[in-house]
């Protein structure tokens, strides 16, 4: 058996515990209890045929907070202003890297660069 025909064996099993799982209705560490497989082993498989496209993504509905009482949420929009004009100093090393900083003044980088500069 060559290594892809093992991987496909591999991905054919645990859909099948998946299906299994999901038949059986309750949670999937019980359900990995049940089967002496580690739930780890079991949530991993899940996340990695959800990813390949293998297994359907649940969609989690968020559960209302005990004391919301069905009170609507309102967002407000905000701006932020900053007090200060703020400098955004964009750096590119010679080996590819790349760094962004965001100055509120430019004395720091000024005092930087000339202690740069003096250095033999």
């Amino acid at each position: 058996m060559s290594k892809q025909e093992a991987g496909e064996q591999r991905i054919q099993v645990w859909l099948e515990h998946l299906r299994r799982c999901e038949a059986a209705g309750g949670s999937a560490a019980s359900y990995a209890k049940e089967h002496d497989l580690p739930a780890w082993a079991l949530y991993q498989w899940r996340s990695r045929l959800v990813r390949d496209g293998l297994w359907p993504a649940k969609i989690r509905k968020a559960k209302p907070h005990p004391r919301s009482q069905g009170v609507p949420v309102q967002f407000a929009r905000v701006a932020v202003a900053s007090p200060t004009p703020v400098y955004v100093v964009r750096l590119q090393l010679v080996n590819g890297r790349r760094a962004e900083i965001e100055l509120a003044q430019m004395d720091p980088l000024i005092q930087l660069i000339s202690a740069l500069e003096q250095q033999p």
